[in-house]
């Protein structure tokens, strides 16, 4: 038994065919059929029943299947983690970060990074919602800083700090005197401005929308702030963005109970079975010891 044979076994079952298996392994259909082949004789076992239309696993198959896949699981860990403990610096380091995060804490965390590590490239990725999370899934981040609402065995997490999501509304709106009372039946035909979740193909997740509002979607909360503020528009905005125009009378705080302010637990995340670069774990490190105030 060869962890090529398991490959095979894999690919057959997840792709639903012989034909899907050569294409994903790059390997001719004889080739699969053959690692298959000898795969159930050094077991003693039949793994398909071969009288279906796809190829549908035995009973004694649906066992091995499942302890196939955790011993791929454990030679990938090894191979990531070989990888790992041979190689030096990372020459790119990719990091998602969800707009929301005040991205003046970690600057100069991220400026040590590129002044220490020199030949590795940071590359930071501001992203909204889902979008943020999708990178770290695609294996095009190493590390994401996002918003954590549910936990998942397959990552690891380093609680960071808290954000605060505050409605807000013009000194220049018709509805500005009333601010403190308004409820959510009042804004009821406004128009209420709402950041587009960055996802490519992860399920569009929307947060805060009120029933009977008119949308105005836009990409950035620096957009989103300046519809606002030209009283165009309400809608939630993290309060570190919107303090100062706050506290100088631009902007009002919808402050009844229906809009009391989110709190959003933000995270560093990376995936558990992926051992970071040397680089990606000095960073993973300090994440964590950063004044977020």
């Amino acid at each position: 038994m060869t962890l090529n044979q398991l490959k095979a076994l894999h690919a057959v079952v997840e792709h639903g065919g012989f034909r899907a298996a050569s294409d994903t392994l790059y390997k001719s259909q004889s080739a699969i059929s053959i690692a298959i082949k000898k795969l159930e004789e050094d077991l003693g076992v039949t793994l398909f029943l071969r009288d279906q239309y796809r190829p549908q696993l035995t009973a004694e198959g649906e066992v091995l299947y499942k302890k196939a896949r955790s011993i791929l699981s454990h030679a990938e860990e090894l191979s990531n983690l070989a990888e790992h403990l041979s190689g030096g610096e990372e020459p790119e380091l990719n990091v998602a970060m969800s707009a929301i995060v005040p991205v003046d804490a970690p600057l100069s965390l991220f400026n040590a990074v590129m002044e220490q590590c020199p030949a590795t490239r940071l590359s930071l990725l501001v992203e909204t919602l889902n979008g943020t999370m999708e990178r770290l899934n695609d294996n095009d981040a190493d590390i994401a800083i996002a918003e954590v609402f549910e936990q998942q065995n397959d990552y690891v997490y380093a609680d960071l700090t808290q954000i605060q999501l505050v409605s807000v509304i013009s000194a220049r709106s018709k509805l500005a005197a009333r601010a403190a009372t308004l409820v959510e039946k009042d804004m009821e035909g406004t128009t209420q401005i709402i950041v587009r979740d960055s996802s490519r193909h992860s399920e569009k997740k929307s947060a805060g929308i009120v029933e009977g509002t008119h949308h105005w979607v836009v990409s950035d909360f620096t957009t989103k702030k300046r519809i606002i503020a030209s009283g165009m528009g309400w809608g939630r905005m993290p309060l570190h963005t919107v303090k100062t125009e706050i506290e100088n009378g631009e902007l009002l705080l919808l402050g009844s109970e229906e809009f009391s302010p989110l709190i959003v637990n933000i995270k560093a995340v990376r995936k558990k079975e992926q051992p970071l670069g040397p680089v990606a774990a000095g960073l993973w490190e300090q994440l964590q010891k950063i004044n977020w105030q």
